[in-house]
């Protein structure tokens, strides 16, 4: 619904009132004191359509204090950290909508909510008669392995002679927050790995 404007709302509560010569005549008194009322409606549909934007986590400027607070503090902290109003609202918005699950596509559409775009490897213990030339050896055990790939998210910073300077760190990289996330939400049996690639 879009909000009306004001000469619209006027011409609506013209239609409202009674019949008769009266309250029928248009450009005088009447019109005035309809067209105070009409402004103060107007606002209100002006503001009622903003607020509907305010009922999602995505979009949500003015209520999104009131989201994390239903939502309560971050289990994994992020909300500690200094964050951007669009960070802050896709942290609200996959709380706010997360449903439970251990699935594949599960970890995968977490991370999506979260703005990055992750694979993850499965691996499966080496068998006779199955396993190829070439292929890699893996013990029994590794079923419970598995690895969520992170390409072109952490950025490197390496140590250059030449470059860098005495106190200057040999080389930084930065962790994706989604690592709470899904070591915190992952089946209890298996153990999760992490391979970033470099932005």
């Amino acid at each position: 619904m879009m909000a009306r404007t004001v000469s619209a709302i006027v011409e609506s509560l013209f239609q409202k009132l009674p019949n008769g010569w009266a309250l029928g005549l248009r450009g005088g008194a009447l019109d005035a004191v309809l067209e105070g009322a009409a402004a103060a409606i107007a606002q209100v549909e002006v503001d009622a359509e903003a607020l509907m934007l305010e009922t999602d986590p995505r979009t949500a400027e003015k209520l999104l204090p009131d989201f994390e607070r239903c939502l309560g503090p971050d289990p994994c902290g992020r909300d500690l950290d200094a964050q951007t109003i669009e960070q802050r609202q896709r942290l609200a918005h996959q709380r706010w909508t997360a449903t439970g699950g251990q699935s594949i596509p599960y970890m995968i559409r977490i991370a999506a909510n979260l703005g990055v775009a992750i694979t993850i490897d499965e691996f499966w213990p080496s068998k006779a008669g199955v396993l190829h030339a070439g292929q890699r050896l893996r013990p029994e055990g590794c079923q419970f392995v598995w690895r969520v790939n992170i390409p072109g998210l952490v950025s490197v910073t390496r140590f250059r002679a030449g470059v860098s300077r005495a106190g200057h760190l040999l080389g930084t990289f930065e962790l994706s927050s989604i690592e709470c996330e899904l070591r915190r939400i992952k089946p209890a049996h298996t153990h999760v790995v992490f391979a970033y690639g470099e932005a």
